[in-house]
């Protein structure tokens, strides 16, 4: 895990960008709302959201990283001149 996932504001965005899309695929495929799953389809629910998760992770730290990569690799920026 790296050093920017690991701070809060990160883990607020991609923890509801998760949640949401999780949810818009479980209803997309037909599964009921967490309080009326049964132990398979809560599986299957935990499996998404991790996938999700991840995806999010990996997509937000390639935007940390173009945007500003001295926050991602702990390197100084160079100064010209």
């Amino acid at each position: 895990m790296s050093p920017i996932e690991k701070k809060w504001p990160f883990i607020l965005v991609v923890s509801i960008f998760t949640t949401l899309t999780t949810m818009y695929v479980m209803d997309a495929a037909g599964l009921p709302r967490m309080s009326e799953q049964n132990f398979a389809q809560f599986i299957l629910y935990f499996f998404c959201f991790f996938g999700v998760w991840r995806t999010y992770s990996l997509l937000g730290w390639m935007l940390v990283l173009w945007i500003s990569p001295a926050t991602v690799t702990g390197m100084k920026e160079p100064r010209n001149g």
